[in-house]
């Protein structure tokens, strides 16, 4: 079997795999923290066994001999305990915890076509050695089948059923997805053989048609949904063989596949069909916008370019449906970093997570994953206080952190909240004088004013430089980053009482709906996102005694930026303005993070969808534009990034 051309399939699924490791070790630590009866953590031991015992199955298949070896003595360390001969205790938390650290990193290893270090993989192997009272570490058979199962009660109940299994035609990875399937009949009976034998799976010439040969003392309908939930299977017949029992009757059923498959695609196509998308979505209006400016176009014509704009308009949102991703896809690697950097610091810590299944485009799920790091990081080292600390001060010994996301109109919110110490506002601002950063006669700081200043590159408060903090990068890459994603970042904190950090993202980067707004002659995008409302401007709405140029909207003061002074735009005399319609100007009244501001252009030109494209400006220019666009006309539309204007 040509093992690289499913390398990717078998990452993507290990990962899975790992990541419900990852929550299983965590369940059983908290249940041995709430001290949760043997009953209450069976179903976790048997998840965690059989995750370790599919990645197992599947690095057979592949030839990946160390994954396979880790993944087999982590399943022999658990087989104790999912036995009753061993409770589920701390030091043997710790083993698996490590353990599948190492697991993960053969399994990242195998995929650039490297191999974990001998020596550390041999030292846990030693470690994970089964202790020597357990019937299991004196048991030279053990795994001598190549799935084993859990041992029937009752041997003569136990009966003998032929299993003929058929996966679907197009199933990729057909031996990988055969072990699963053994995995899975493996937890309800012994394995007593398989037609063709197991090595032959992995033979381009494979199938995917083979037969289990089971004794089990379960139903044929538990059987069977065992065999289903392997996925890609396309039949499934169940039998007694002739002379195994009188008590039961031969049966077969056809298995139909699943009504909702899901299909594994290579990202990169995602990528194509949305740029081809955005290009389709710019050459719709640019073909309205022609037939439109005919004189007497033709009736058919506009119909058809109108149904064409309709078809264009419905594959853009299924193409970017299809990108859309829950944000828990990121989140479920977060409490195991909680979990090991509390543990790290010494600190007691509980980690919630809301909104998991909230979802954002792929490219932005893969974007924040750095950021939401170093806010835990930064909640956990400079937040949550020890617990002695937190106990002097009449607050819970075990601190929280909550990690959350919510949809907000056309944009998600992403927030990182702590119930911690807050931070300092007096030594931010005393750090931030010795540095330069504020005027001496400068004096409390608001929320906006802390913000960019932590956000200043290499600003720390930090005493000394440690593996999670110190080196003033942490809110600099956070802010760096968002703002490069087209959002922005907002900070709550009150000292003593804890700290919120919140990220308002759009939902996608590519596709977004703009206001276009003409200034000086030149076209700009507002973000939809930002915009609350558009209005003429006159003069009476000016505000002179203020110490910034102001205009009143429905009695409330909201800051006027003139878009062609600050882009030091000249304005070509038929725009000044004068007594004609002419010279009629607009606001475009803006919000970003609370912050609101009156943007005074010539014309609001359209609202429409914009395909964004980056930008790469000049190391030191202003920061007042995130991004381009085409127009329909084929001319070209900066995207302004209102967060740095307002």
């Amino acid at each position: 079997m040509d093992t690289a051309r499913y390398a990717a399939l078998f990452q993507a699924e290990a990962r899975e795999h790992l990541a419900e490791l990852d929550a299983t070790l965590l369940a059983l630590e908290e249940a041995g923290r709430t001290a949760a009866s043997p009953l209450d953590t069976s179903e976790l031991v048997a998840t965690l066994f059989r995750g370790m015992h599919t990645i197992k199955g599947m690095a057979g298949s592949m030839g990946y001999g160390t994954v396979e070896r880790v993944a087999h003595a982590l399943e022999s360390r658990c087989e104790p305990v999912r036995r009753g001969d061993e409770a589920v205790h701390a030091d043997v938390l710790a083993l698996l915890f490590e353990g599948t650290d190492v697991l993960r990193a053969a399994i990242a290893d195998v995929a650039c076509g490297g191999d974990t270090a001998p020596a550390m993989v041999g030292s846990l192997l030693v470690r994970l050695r089964p202790p020597v009272s357990t019937p299991l570490a004196s048991d030279p058979t053990r795994d001598a089948l190549p799935v084993p199962g859990p041992a029937v009660d009752g041997a003569a109940a136990a009966t003998i059923r032929h299993l003929d299994v058929h996966l679907v035609d197009d199933c990729p990875l057909k031996g990988v997805r055969a072990m699963l399937v053994l995995t899975k009949l493996g937890t309800l009976g012994q394995i007593r053989g398989t037609h063709p034998e197991q090595p032959s799976w992995q033979d381009e010439t494979f199938d995917g048609r083979f037969r289990v040969v089971l004794a089990s003392n379960v139903t044929d309908e538990a059987l069977e949904q065992a065999v289903r939930a392997a996925g890609d299977v396309a039949q499934v017949y169940v039998r007694v063989p002739a002379g195994a029992t009188q008590a039961v009757q031969q049966r077969v059923r056809a298995v139909a596949p699943a009504t909702a498959r899901t299909v594994r695609i290579d990202p990169r196509r995602l990528d194509t069909l949305l740029d081809l998308a955005g290009e389709l979505v710019i050459t719709r209006d640019r073909l309205l916008r022609a037939i439109e400016a005919l004189d007497h176009p033709d009736r058919d014509v506009l119909r058809a370019a109108r149904d064409a704009a309709r078809l264009v308009s419905a594959l853009q949102d299924e193409v970017l449906q299809a990108r859309l991703l829950p944000v828990g896809q990121v989140f479920d690697r977060f409490p195991r970093l909680v979990r090991d950097v509390s543990h790290e610091l010494g600190k007691e810590v509980a980690f919630t997570m809301e909104g998991r299944d909230i979802e954002i485009d792929r490219s932005l799920l893969e974007a924040i994953g750095d950021p939401l790091l170093h806010l835990l990081r930064n909640a956990l080292d400079h937040g949550i206080e020890d617990a002695a600390g937190r106990v002097a001060v009449g607050k819970a010994a075990r601190g929280e952190i909550t990690l959350r996301a919510v949809r907000d109109r056309a944009s998600v919110i992403i927030q990182v909240q702590d119930d911690g110490r807050g931070i300092d506002r007096h030594a931010v601002l005393e750090r931030a004088r010795a540095q330069g950063l504020v005027a001496a006669e400068v004096q409390p700081l608001d929320d906006d004013a802390l913000l960019r200043i932590l956000a200043h590159p290499g600003f720390s408060t930090a005493r000394r430089v440690t593996t999670l903090s110190g080196r003033g990068v942490g809110v600099d890459v956070v802010n760096t980053r968002v703002r490069a994603l087209g959002g922005q970042l907002e900070l709550e904190t009150i000292e003593g009482a804890g700290t919120v950090v919140t990220l308002r993202l759009p939902v996608s980067l590519a596709i977004t709906r703009a206001l276009l707004v003409e200034v000086a002659g030149c076209t700009f995008a507002l973000p939809a996102i930002h915009v609350s409302e558009a209005t003429e401007y006159h003069e009476s709405l000016r505000v002179h005694h203020t110490e910034r140029p102001a205009v009143t909207i429905r009695d409330d003061l909201v800051p006027l930026v003139a878009l062609d002074e600050l882009f030091g735009l000249t304005r070509s005399s038929t725009l000044e303005r004068h007594d004609g319609a002419a010279g009629d100007r607009h606001l475009a009244i803006v919000d970003a993070g609370g912050r609101r501001a009156a943007l005074l252009v010539d014309t609001l030109v359209a609202q429409q969808d914009i395909v964004a494209k980056p930008l790469d400006v000049v190391h030191g220019a202003a920061p007042w534009f995130s991004g381009a666009t085409v127009l329909g006309d084929g001319s070209l539309a900066l995207i302004i990034d209102v967060p740095s204007i307002v």
